[in-house]
């Protein structure tokens, strides 16, 4: 019975965790997990279980730089963290639009909005708004992606 339940909703939990960590400090690409899922669960089940796990791992990035461990996260990577101030310095939050296309720069950038405090329910609304666009705009492009690889 509890196999059962865990072989049913496998990929809901593989979704939700690959989001997860990949809107965390893992860089671990979303779009794989995310296309592919819409061939085994409903897009309204995809966007949701994205949209869950990618904000929750936006959310832990934040914290980490609000809680100042940003040297053990960042360690030799003055230049990463200096470029990631600068682009939200200079763009503020409306950086948090772009970051989720970003590979390997968007990570830092939620940490550096942590480490310089940004307002934590613009912060948030921001992420939402740029993570449902881009998985909206997943969800559109992944069927015929699939269907070209024959997937």
């Amino acid at each position: 019975m509890v196999f059962e339940f865990f072989a049913a909703y496998a990929w809901h939990f593989n979704l939700f965790l690959g989001t997860l960590l990949s809107a965390s400090i893992i860089p671990l690409p979303s779009e794989p997990v995310i296309i592919y899922a819409l061939t085994q669960m409903s897009p309204t089940d995809v966007f949701i279980l994205a949209m869950a796990g990618s904000t929750l791992g936006s959310i832990t990035n934040y914290y980490i730089g609000a809680a100042g461990i940003r040297h053990f996260l960042f360690g030799r990577h003055d230049r990463r963290e200096r470029r990631a101030r600068e682009l939200i310095d200079e763009y503020g939050f409306t950086v948090l639009l772009i970051f989720p296309w970003l590979p390997f720069i968007g990570d830092p950038l939620l940490i550096m909005a942590g480490i310089l405090k940004m307002d934590f329910q613009k912060f948030v609304t921001w992420i939402v708004v740029a993570r449902a666009i881009k998985i909206m705009s997943l969800i559109v492009v992944g069927p015929p992606i699939l269907q070209f690889l024959s997937i």
